[in-house]
């Protein structure tokens, strides 16, 4: 009799799996989203203008510039030329960018004295 009953019982369960597969099927519609890497714009550049009246020369130092003939450049624009990246400068001619490429980059320097469409080009390394 124990047989019989463990004979049914496996017939049971047999009858109720019949048609199950051994794959499960998940339809999720979760979007996959791959995003760049962030640019490698971990550096910085800062330094003083200073421009020379007699011989129209700009000069770039990182400390201020207290030569007879040199006034601070106020209110230039400087670009770091490849990125786009602006700011001008202070009452000092102080100015400081953050996020600019590693190593050698061009500085674009225009004011009105230097006139609105030219520029002057100056080349240094960020920190």
């Amino acid at each position: 009799m124990r047989k019989v009953w463990r004979f049914a019982v496996l017939m049971v369960i047999a009858a109720l799996l019949v048609g199950c597969q051994g794959r499960v099927f998940l339809n999720l519609d979760v979007p996959i989203v791959i995003e760049p890497a962030p640019p490698q714009y971990r550096s910085e550049v800062w330094g003083y203008l200073s421009y020379d009246y007699h011989d129209d020369h700009i000069r770039y130092t990182v400390g201020r510039n207290y030569d007879r003939y040199y006034e601070p450049l106020r209110d230039a624009k400087v670009t770091v030329v490849g990125t786009g990246m602006s700011v001008y400068t202070d009452r000092d001619g102080y100015f400081f960018i953050r996020g600019v490429p590693h190593g050698r980059i061009t500085l674009l320097v225009q004011h009105r004295w230097v006139g609105p469409s030219n520029g002057v080009y100056i080349s240094t390394s960020s920190r």
